[in-house]
């Protein structure tokens, strides 16, 4: 066989080649053929036809899903549950966790009684970031200051942290079960001898003083439950965990004698601050008013530029969006939320180094002569978004 010459078209191979490409062409006439042929362009119709209908199937039931989350979480209907009730924490979530947990020294040294004890809720993945920012400004500021975490990895001997949280999951489904944990823990293994406890996240800012200064009017030997209300899937309402809430002595003793192993009063909820709440409210614990004379709000769970704006969900509100633009910036306001860390310090900053330079005590009344600082009511601002 030589290519150079085209003797190999002229082979036998060659031949039984151009007879099959013959009979081929000639089979594509018959009825048989042809009748395949429509068989499988029949068969790839459905095919595609089936894929399109996946696809369509798919949409409806991705959008409709979405839609039905979307109308749950701005009505609070419950139309169908999206998640099961979970017991399960009520025998895993128990004080036999609290016989390992490892304590910092520093934790050990703070106060065990005293006005105000401070606690966070943390987590290992944060440790470098987010914890020092609050252990370094305002957890320092209360009486005593304690971070809850689920590991000692990446902290030191003057951090107060208590790995209460060791080897359980991190969720945000489990929230509820380790907020109920730590209440018990700080009441019985850290102290019950404060008059008040306020629970942070490691994104909250926290303005000690004017806590401390609200606090002074409230009797602590009463059950007084305290934060940002909020409405939503109930009457009685529930305080926003993020930008803190505090519970009084008294309401901490009723936590943990009476509600902490009860099911029925206790019941299991996804959002950890709403099933705090309810679990109080069983005991006729509901948030208290925390608005300040003019209707301001103290404490702050959106990002600051939220309420800024009044960009929050109507739904969720249990009092009416009253103030916004500077006067949420007023001189009773006691915790942020949703703070990168540069962010708490900053804020900081502004509040206890540049602040204390400019409103020194002797040249306090010729600043208010020169500079007045007026709290701007609803009237002074723009009108807020429609939301």
């Amino acid at each position: 066989m030589k290519i150079g010459n085209n003797s190999f078209f002229e082979s036998p191979e060659a031949d039984i080649i151009q007879k099959d490409q013959l009979n081929l062409i000639s089979d594509s006439t018959t009825p048989i053929f042809q009748k395949n042929i429509r068989n499988l362009r029949s068969v790839r119709l459905c095919a595609d036809e089936y894929r399109f209908s996946f696809i369509i199937v798919f949409a409806i039931f991705f959008f409709g899903a979405y839609f039905l989350y979307q109308v749950q979480y701005k009505t609070g209907i419950d139309l169908i549950p999206l998640f099961p009730i979970d017991d399960s924490g009520f025998e895993k979530y128990n004080e036999h966790l609290l016989g390992s947990v490892k304590v910092s020294e520093s934790a050990k040294n703070q106060p065990k009684s005293g006005s105000l004890l401070c606690w966070a809720m943390t987590t290992s993945v944060y440790h470098k970031t987010r914890v020092p920012a609050i252990t370094e400004t305002w957890l320092r500021r209360c009486d005593a200051g304690h971070l809850f975490t689920n590991s000692d990895r990446f902290l030191n001997a003057s951090t107060p942290y208590h790995t209460v949280f060791d080897g359980l999951p991190e969720s945000y489904y489990k929230l509820f079960w380790k907020t109920r944990l730590a209440l018990l823990y700080i009441y019985k293994y850290v102290s019950k001898e404060f008059d008040w406890y306020f629970k942070g996240d490691d994104d909250t800012y926290l303005i000690v003083e004017n806590l401390q200064r609200y606090l002074a009017t409230l009797d602590p030997n009463k059950p007084y439950f305290i934060g940002y209300r909020l409405s939503r899937r109930t009457e009685t309402g529930y305080n926003a965990g993020g930008s803190g809430y505090v519970m009084s002595r008294e309401a901490m003793r009723i936590f943990t004698e009476k509600l902490f192993n009860d099911k029925e009063k206790c019941p299991y909820h996804e959002w950890e601050d709403y099933a705090i709440a309810q679990c109080l409210a069983s005991m006729g614990i509901v948030p208290l008013d925390s608005r300040d004379e003019k209707g301001r709000q103290r404490f702050l769970p959106w990002r600051p530029e939220q309420h800024f704006y009044a960009d929050l969900t109507r739904s969720f509100q249990m009092d009416p969006i009253q103030i916004w633009g500077p006067a949420i910036y007023h001189e009773n306001l006691i915790s942020m939320h949703h703070l990168y860390p540069d962010e708490i310090r900053l804020i900081d900053g502004l509040l206890y180094s540049i602040a204390r330079g400019v409103w020194r005590k002797d040249d306090l009344e010729d600043v208010r002569n020169e500079t007045t600082t007026v709290s701007t009511s609803m009237d002074d601002t723009l009108p807020p978004p429609t939301i």
